[in-house]
């Protein structure tokens, strides 16, 4: 019976909030550390806070709430000579007039009431704009995560941002007084019975408490817990399973890298002689190559091979016109391994090891012979840099790895299995 995810997310819920890439956003009870070693933690938690229903809510609301927009009056006086700016005030003027000139009738005293924007409420709602559009414009490359599903709605709100702080009079002349917003002024803020201000001061003091220079790790975990990101396939979570496993078996040092597709790396680390590099759904580094070009294979003589370069210029051909579209044929295989371990050398920063593992989730024996063709494929086909086949290179070791659940295999079930060996280490892993 194949384990189910909510078995797998107990599991490796910790590790899993690097994980920001297609899922969607849900409660997590079970994520009780957040003590793990994690790049980029502060991107990742920005990222986090901007998930949250309260900011999310907040900001949908923006344009309505800012009409309950709130300024101070203040009343000046002055004396003016010749003309009159402002409500008269007799008895000063009077009192101006006997002091300076008592027969010059130009002479006037005047209350001359200013609107305040600078208030603390204003002050305080002005930071936390500030701050959504650092993290949307500047700290994090919203472009990129525009294309998954959690951050879907940050693709319309983001502009309310932008508006609200370039746009909106109020705020522009919020700006030019600026001031520091102390921890004081949010809690008075707090206590407002303007929503608006309220709601802004609720958010400035979680976020600051949450990016404080001593990170709370209850108000960390609370905010991972709210904002999880689910990946959207089971098949993600088994394969994030065994790439959790791996470094568990491995090390207690890993530096964790945020998983957001770009380059997947998950985690690296370092021992005395060896550095570690983990990816999931990836081709690795630029020092190592998954495929094998049409015009290596066309210099071979096979019928088969005539048939299949045919075939697919056939199909570039079609797919022009018919479709205006193009195809790429310069590639006659590729493969993108499901996990990839890079071992360099330490003193020379070398690679000398490469591991690569292919996962299936399943207990059927047909699907798992199907993974290990696909591993034997990978290994095979694996180059350097150089777009040689790493066979045929003595000075880089390549190994598979096949992770599946419970399969039966030629060998007692009680038994752990030695699936590769490198350096100075043997991973085992239990299937």
């Amino acid at each position: 019976m194949k384990r189910s995810a909510e078995e797998l997310i107990e599991e490796i819920s910790d590790f899993l909030v690097i994980y920001l890439k297609s899922g969607k956003v849900e409660l997590n009870s079970f994520i009780k550390k957040t003590d793990l070693q994690i790049s980029q933690l502060e991107q990742l938690l920005q990222i986090h806070f901007l998930l949250k229903e309260e900011v999310i809510l907040f900001v949908k609301e923006l344009p309505m709430l800012i009409r309950r927009f709130k300024t101070s009056t203040t009343v000046r006086q002055d004396t003016y000579h010749g003309y009159i700016k402002g409500q008269i005030n007799w008895p000063k003027t009077i009192n101006s007039r006997l002091t300076r000139n008592a027969k010059d009738s130009t002479i006037f005293s005047v209350n001359e009431k200013n609107r305040e924007y600078a208030v603390k409420e204003n002050l305080v709602l002005l930071e936390v704009i500030q701050t959504l559009y650092m993290i949307l414009f500047k700290n994090i490359d919203s472009d990129y995560y525009k294309k998954y599903t959690w951050f879907q709605e940050w693709n319309e709100l983001k502009h309310t941002v932008h508006h609200m702080l370039t746009k909106n009079i109020y705020l522009s002349r919020v700006q030019t007084e600026q001031k520091k917003v102390t921890d004081r002024m949010i809690l008075d803020t707090l206590k407002h019975r303007n929503p608006l201000y309220r709601k802004a001061a609720s958010i400035l003091q979680q976020y600051r408490k949450v990016l404080a220079g001593e990170i709370d790790q209850k108000e960390v975990q609370q905010l991972l817990r709210e904002t999880f990101v689910f990946p959207q396939e089971e098949d993600v979570l088994f394969e994030l399973y065994w790439v959790v496993q791996l470094i568990e078996h491995n090390t207690n040092n890993a530096q964790l890298q945020i998983m957001d597709g770009r380059n997947n790396l998950v985690a690296n680390w370092n021992d005395e002689k060896y550095i570690y590099k983990v990816f999931h759904d990836s081709t690795g580094s630029n020092q190592i190559k998954f495929n094998v070009f049409t015009n290596e294979v066309s210099l071979h003589e096979h019928p088969f091979i005539n048939r299949k370069l045919n075939s697919m210029s056939k199909a570039e051909k079609l797919a022009k016109d018919l479709f205006s579209q193009c195809i790429d044929t310069s590639i006659y295989w590729s493969g993108r391994p499901d996990i990839i371990v890079e071992i360099y050398e330490k003193d020379t920063n070398v690679l000398k090891n490469v591991v690569i593992g292919e996962v299936k989730h399943t207990t059927r024996l047909e699907y798992a012979v199907t993974g290990l063709r696909e591993l034997v494929d990978y290994v095979t086909f694996i180059k350097d840099r150089n777009s040689n086949y790493m066979d045929q290179n003595d000075e880089i070791k390549v190994r598979g790895m096949l992770f599946t659940d419970r399969v039966n295999m030629n060998q007692p079930n009680n038994k752990r299995l030695n699936l590769i060996e490198y350096t100075d280490q043997v991973v085992h892993i239990s299937l």
